[in-house]
């Protein structure tokens, strides 16, 4: 097994964080107590998210040498930190999930540690020991086959604050590798429309279905809310002004499953911007007629992966119809955001470096969004996405 000595000291010999030389922006919550007692969702990613750690096959992963050893350092975290007990996790190819409970396990606000200050205990000195061991284990195992930076520096966290919250993580994180598998294996075979539609740069509309907040159309949207996406009617009110979105879309892609989305969904039918619609289910046999006359004309590609038996919502369908909109689009634009959904989740688990927006309400604050989102997001930056 694995040399996993979690201490505190620099992953990859890199220096000590100096607030002189290293002048990056924190990606935590602002105000909250790392080092307090906490249920936290955690995402690590390979450097350059290199297959380190092996592949999935058939929906199960399967570790190698450098997987095996980024387990073995996992595991033994509480043996390091004894006020930290293990929860669900997995060990992907070029990133890790996990569930980390820290002390009583209850989320608490309170005044954080200066941002580089290491703190005993803390969230950012458990991962920092983490990541430490499991590159000083890999380098002293594999040798000249070990790349230089094991680790993407910093880490994304979701602070964990019920027990709905926790059972949709768990269950993401159980079928983060069967979601992988069909990311990369279940591609469209079915088609309504113009498939010349996926040659343009596509931006990804995505928003939670649950938050409490009002839905917001995006601005290059501005119709009236009079057509429906299939049998879905989306609500008229709360569209967002058309400054939200950062440019006029050439083509917006999505699965219009949430409220949200299918208000975009209608109000791009009524403007006649561009849309490819993923399906979470078959092809139907007959579409209404505002979206067959968008076919028509060439401004509307329906696609699935799925015959046209498979009908109804499933979690899982919709989980992918989102990792594909992101696979496929050149940006995305993010409505509301539930910071415990599944949406978070596959956010910090986007596999490519594409700029996210953020819509705004009409006070102008952000919209739900999640402080652990990669900072090269435009803002600088299922069941419930």
């Amino acid at each position: 097994m694995a040399d996993c000595g979690h201490n505190v000291a620099p992953e990859d010999g890199k220096t000590a964080y100096d607030p002189a030389l290293h002048h990056r922006r924190s990606i935590r919550l602002h105000g909250h107590d790392y080092a307090a007692g906490g249920i936290y969702f955690v995402t690590l990613c390979v450097a350059d998210r290199r297959p380190l750690f092996g592949t999935v096959v058939n929906g199960r992963m399967a570790l190698n040498d450098a997987g095996r050893t980024a387990t073995a350092c996992w595991r033994a975290i509480p043996d390091h930190f004894p006020q930290v007990a293990l929860d669900e996790w997995v060990i992907m190819p070029n990133h890790v999930h996990g569930i980390l409970r820290i002390g009583g396990g209850t989320a608490c606000q309170g005044t954080a540690p200066a941002f580089g200050q290491p703190v005993a205990g803390a969230l950012g000195t458990i991962i920092g020991a983490y990541k430490g061991a499991t590159s000083r284990a890999m380098h002293r195992g594999m040798a000249c086959h070990a790349p230089a930076a094991i680790w993407q520096r910093n880490y994304y966290d979701i602070i964990v604050r019920d027990a709905r919250a926790m059972d949709n993580i768990r269950r993401y994180i159980r079928e983060n590798p069967a979601h992988w598998d069909t990311l990369r294996y279940g591609e469209p075979r079915y088609f309504a429309g113009d498939r010349a539609l996926l040659d343009l740069p596509m931006t990804a509309f995505l928003a939670s279905r649950r938050t409490g907040m009002a839905c917001h159309a995006p601005a290059a949207c501005h119709a009236p809310a009079a057509c429906h996406a299939a049998a879905c009617h989306a609500p008229a009110a709360g569209r967002a002004p058309a400054a939200q979105w950062p440019e006029r879309p050439a083509c917006v892609v999505g699965g219009f499953l949430s409220p949200m989305e299918r208000a975009v969904f209608d109000a791009c039918l009524g403007d006649g911007t561009p849309m490819v619609w993923i399906l979470a289910h078959g092809l139907p046999e007959h579409f209404p007629p505002d979206v067959q006359r968008a076919i028509d004309g060439g401004r509307l590609l329906i696609m699935s992966p799925f015959e046209a038996a498979v009908v109804g919502f499933s979690a899982a369908r919709a989980a992918w119809c989102n990792q594909y909109a992101l696979h496929l689009a050149a940006s995305a634009v993010i409505g509301q955001l539930a910071p415990d959904g599944m949406l978070a989740c596959l956010l910090a688990d986007l596999h490519r470096d594409i700029p996210v927006h953020y819509l705004t309400d009409a006070t102008g604050m952000e919209l739900q969004k999640n402080e652990h989102v990669p900072m090269s997001a435009t803002k600088s930056e299922g069941d419930p996405k």
